[in-house]
């Protein structure tokens, strides 16, 4: 009997972690979609196409998934990189994050303040949150 109460309460937090790990991926992916939308999709590339990025740059041990992705949503949505760019932004950033122990929002603000591109205005003042 009490064999099936720890099999139960077993199942039942794996079924709760796998449903908070989508509802959290549909978060990050609803927020992106409103980044790309809000910029006029300035950066050129589709949702899908960001995520295999982040996903390709974190496999060459740039980072991580999920530093990656939130990398990419920053840069996305300052709207002042594009495709042609993104993806070497993105790898600096991320070796902004471990070089000067930033997190992602601050290491895209640091690399659009080097690059030139922050002016007077916050750049991320559009973002969705």
């Amino acid at each position: 009997m009490k064999i099936a109460k720890w099999i139960g309460g077993l199942l039942l937090l794996a079924f709760t972690v796998v449903v908070f790990a989508a509802w959290q991926g549909r978060t990050e992916q609803r927020r992106l979609q409103n980044a790309l939308i809000m910029t006029g999709n300035y950066v050129g590339m589709t949702e899908g196409q960001l995520h295999l990025l982040g996903s390709k740059i974190a496999d060459e041990g740039v980072g991580t998934i999920g530093e990656a992705h939130e990398v990419i949503f920053w840069l996305v949505c300052s709207g002042r990189i594009s495709n042609e760019n993104i993806e070497n932004a993105t790898r600096t950033a991320l070796r902004l994050m471990t070089s000067q122990d930033l997190n992602e929002k601050e290491a895209v603000a640091r690399l659009l303040y080097i690059i030139g591109e922050a002016n007077t205005i916050d750049p991320f003042m559009a973002c969705p949150r």
